[in-house]
C-alpha cells in the first residue's frame, strides 16, 4: 500500500475511532445530565452553547484557506511561502481571539436575559458566557495548527488529541456534576482541557513541520490579501452553515420553550453524532482533491470526486435506515421513557434526510473550493440559510418542533442535491448520467425495502438495548448488499484489491 493511502486509512480509521468513543460518550453522558440537571438547566447549557458556536464565525475561513495554502506549498516544496501563511494567520488569529473575548462579555452583559425562561439564572448565564467565549478566545491564536498538521495529512494524531480530550472533560464532568458543581464546573473543564490539547498540536506540528519559523518578516499583507481572497467565500459558506444549523434551536427556545427544546435536541444530537461520524470517515478530501489540482491531475481529481460522492451515499444510507428502522426503540431506551420518544424521532427522521443532503453534497463542495468557485456554494448557502429562516419563523409557531426539522430540511434538500451538482458539472466531468441513475436506482431500492421491513416488523419500534445491538448489524449488512448498485466494475476491483492488501498485511 502506498504511503499516501496508508495515511488516508489510518487517518481515517482512527478519526472515526475518535467518533464513535465520542458519540458512546455523548450518549451515556447526555441522559446522566438532564437527569441530575434537569430539562431547564440543560436547555440552558444548550442554548448557551449555541450562541458560543457561532463565535467560530469569526474564523472568517481562514483555517481552511492555512490548510488548503499549506498543503499547496508543501506539496509544491516551497516551505518559505508556507511560512508566510502561517505567520500572518497567526496575527489574524490572535486579534480574532481578542474580539471573541470581547463579543462575550458584551453576550453576557446584554443578550444572557433572553437565553432563560427563569430569570434566576441570569448571573449563572452571564458567568458560563464569559468561560467558555474565554476558552474559545484562548484557542483562536492556535487554530492555524491543527490546519498545518491536515496539510500533512496526519489526521490520526488530530483525533488521538480529540480522544484523549473526550475522554478526560468527560470523566471530569461526571464527577464534579455528580457532586454537585453544576454547570461552571463544566465550563471551566473545557477551558483547561481545551488549552492542554492546543499545546499538543503547538508542539506536534514543530516536530513535522521542520522548516516552521516565527518571525517578523513572515507577516506579509499580500499573503494576507490572497489568504483573504479566498477564505471570504469560505467564511460566508460557514457562518451560513452555522446559522442553519443552530436557528432552530434559537426558534424553538423564543417560541416553545427549554423543555420541547430538549425533546428537539435529542434528535439534534443523534443527527450530530451520525455526521461527526460519517465526515470523521470521509472528510478527508481538501489535501486530496487539492494535490491533483495542483499537479494537473485532472483523471485522477475527477475519479476521487466521484468515488467519495459514492462512499459518502453509501455510508450514509446505512445511518438513516438505521435510524428509520432503529430509531424509536433506541430512544426510548437511551432517555429511558423521560421524553417523548416518538416526538423526538419523527424530528429525527425529517432533519436527518436535509442535514445529510449537506454531507451527500460534501465532495462537490470541497471540489469546488478547491477549483476556487467556491463563492458558488457560498451562495447557495446564502439562499439555504434564507430560506431556513422564514420557514422557521412560519412553521415553528404552528408545528413546533417538527416545523423546526422541516424548516431546516427543506432548503438543504433543494440546495444541495439539485442545485450545486448542476454548476459543478460546468467544471468537472464525472459521468453524470451514469452516476445520477445509479443514485436514483440505489435510493429507491433502499427506501422501498426499508418501509417493507417497518411495515411487517413492527416489533422493531419496540426493542430492547441488546436486541437493538443485535438487530444492528444485520440491518447494516443488508443495506450493504443494497449498496452494490452504486459501485461500478472499477470501484469493486478498486475495493477487493485494498481488502487484500489488508488481509495480506494482517497475516504477515
Amino acid at each position: 500500500m502506498s504511503s499516501k493511502l496508508s495515511l488516508i486509512v489510518r487517518g481515517s480509521s482512527f478519526r472515526v475511532l475518535q467518533t464513535l468513543i465520542s458519540i458512546a460518550i455523548g450518549i451515556i453522558m447526555m441522559p446522566f445530565l438532564i437527569a441530575t440537571l434537569g430539562q431547564d438547566l440543560y436547555g440552558l447549557w444548550i442554548v448557551i452553547g449555541s450562541v458560543v458556536g457561532t463565535y467560530y464565525l469569526l474564523d472568517l475561513g481562514f483555517n481552511q484557506a492555512v490548510t488548503r495554502y499549506v498543503s499547496k506549498y508543501i506539496h509544491q516544496n516551497n516551505p518559505q511561502a508556507a511560512n508566510k501563511i502561517i505567520n500572518t494567520a497567526l496575527v489574524i488569529y490572535s486579534l480574532l481571539g481578542v474580539v471573541v473575548l470581547l463579543a462575550s462579555i458584551l453576550a453576557a452583559h446584554f443578550g444572557a436575559a433572553g437565553l432563560m425562561d427563569n430569570a434566576k439564572n441570569l448571573s449563572l448565564a452571564q458567568t458560563i458566557l464569559i468561560i467558555t467565549g474565554l476558552s474559545l478566545a484562548l484557542e483562536f491564536p492556535a487554530k492555524a495548527f491543527p490546519g498545518i498538521i491536515s496539510a500533512y495529512m496526519r489526521y490520526d494524531f488530530i483525533a488521538l488529541v480529540k480522544l484523549g480530550k473526550s475522554i478526560i472533560d468527560a470523566l471530569l464532568i461526571y464527577y464534579f456534576i455528580k457532586n454537585g458543581y453544576g454547570l461552571v464546573a463544566m465550563a471551566l473543564i473545557t477551558l483547561c482541557t481545551g488549552l492542554v490539547s492546543t499545546a499538543i498540536f503547538i508542539k506536534f506540528t514543530t516536530s513535522i513541520f521542520k522548516e516552521l519559523e516565527f518571525k517578523r518578516s513572515a507577516i506579509d499583507l499580500s499573503t494576507f490579501k490572497d489568504v483573504f481572497h479566498f477564505s471570504k467565500w469560505v467564511f460566508v459558506t460557514d457562518m451560513n452553515a452555522m446559522l442553519r444549523d443552530k436557528m432552530d434551536i434559537w426558534f424553538i427556545a423564543f417560541y416553545v420553550g427549554n423543555s420541547a427544546l430538549t425533546i428537539y435536541y435529542v434528535a439534534v444530537r443523534l443527527v450530530e453524532y451520525a455526521l461527526q461520524f460519517l465526515t470523521q470517515a470521509t472528510g478527508i478530501t481538501g489535501p486530496i482533491f487539492t494535490e491533483y489540482y495542483a499537479k494537473g491531475e485532472t483523471e485522477k481529481l475527477e475519479k476521487s470526486v466521484r468515488m467519495f460522492i459514492k462512499l459518502d451515499i453509501a455510508l450514509g444510507s446505512l445511518i438513516l435506515v438505521g435510524f428509520y428502522l432503529l430509531g424509536i426503540s433506541f430512544i426510548d431506551v437511551w432517555m429511558k421513557g423521560s421524553i417523548s420518544a416518538q416526538n423526538a424521532f419523527a424530528s429525527l427522521m425529517i432533519l436527518a434526510i436535509g442535514r445529510f443532503s449537506v454531507y451527500f453534497a460534501s465532495p462537490l463542495n470541497s471540489l469546488l473550493m478547491t477549483l476556487n468557485r467556491h463563492h458558488i456554494a457560498s451562495w447557495i448557502s446564502i439562499v439555504e440559510t434564507l430560506a431556513c429562516a422564514l420557514l422557521c419563523w412560519w412553521l415553528i409557531p404552528i408545528l413546533g418542533i417538527l416545523g423546526a426539522a422541516y424548516a431546516i430540511t427543506i432548503p438543504n434538500l433543494i440546495g444541495r442535491l439539485i442545485i450545486m451538482p448542476l454548476f459543478a458539472a460546468k467544471y468537472i466531468n464525472l459521468g453524470w448520467v451514469s452516476l445520477v441513475l445509479r443514485i436514483i436506482l440505489f435510493s429507491s431500492i433502499s427506501v422501498v425495502l426499508s418501509y417493507f421491513a417497518s411495515h411487517f416488523l413492527p416489533e422493531l419500534k419496540s426493542l430492547n438495548f441488546l436486541q437493538i445491538i443485535l438487530s444492528a448489524p444485520l440491518v447494516i449488512f443488508a443495506q450493504l448488499v443494497v449498496c452494490v448498485i452504486l459501485c461500478s466494475k472499477e470501484d469493486i476491483l478498486l475495493i477487493k484489491n485494498i481488502i487484500q492488501r489488508r488481509m495480506r498485511a494482517v497475516t504477515k
